[in-house]
């Protein structure tokens, strides 16, 4: 199995439409949101790479389009959630779901995600982020099996908060 990301561009816009009303999407991505191609042109365009600070991609298995998945610096961003935590100086956050529901459930997120941080966010940062909901036990288990570690809950334990450092930061770290 290939797992490859594209940078988005506006021909995936159909497909985020498809995808963000997916029922295993809707539930935990702007579910109070009835999406059309216009409100998906309007979020995604500045998406679009090089225009934003936001690094957005479309999920790949052996050349078939399944996801979409964004990297961005968790600084350059106020935070959404009062968490009331202090994140490392150097830490991203991402954002991603399986669209297809043929590869939901299949273990393709966590190497997915193994992938998606090697080869893009830890070539710029030493940590990421994650705050998935806490009922979303599917994403907590990838994420953990990926290598997250839970720092935190918030409102109400309704948010779980994670982190994943670098490894080959942990590496140095330990030579030092």
């Amino acid at each position: 199995m290939t797992i490859t990301f594209e940078p988005l561009t506006t021909n995936h816009f159909p497909l985020l439409l498809k995808w963000l009303e997916v029922p295993h999407v809707k539930a935990w991505w702007n579910d109070h949101v009835i999406w059309t191609l216009e409100l998906i042109e309007k979020k995604y365009r500045s998406y679009i790479a090089g225009s934003n600070l936001i690094h957005a991609y479309i999920i790949h298995i052996n050349n078939k389009p399944i996801g979409y998945i964004q990297y961005y610096n968790k600084h350059d961003f106020p935070r959404e959630h009062d968490y009331a935590i202090e994140l490392p100086s150097s830490c991203a956050a991402i954002d991603w779901y399986i669209g297809e529901p043929d590869f939901v459930g299949r273990g393709i997120g966590t190497r997915t995600l193994e992938l998606f941080l090697k080869s893009l966010v830890f070539t710029n940062f030493d940590n990421v982020f994650v705050d998935p909901d806490t009922p979303n036990v599917a994403a907590i288990r990838a994420y953990e099996k990926a290598g997250f570690k839970r720092i935190n809950q918030a409102h109400s334990e309704k948010i779980t908060l994670m982190i994943k450092e670098n490894e080959e930061c942990l590496s140095i770290k330990a030579f030092q």
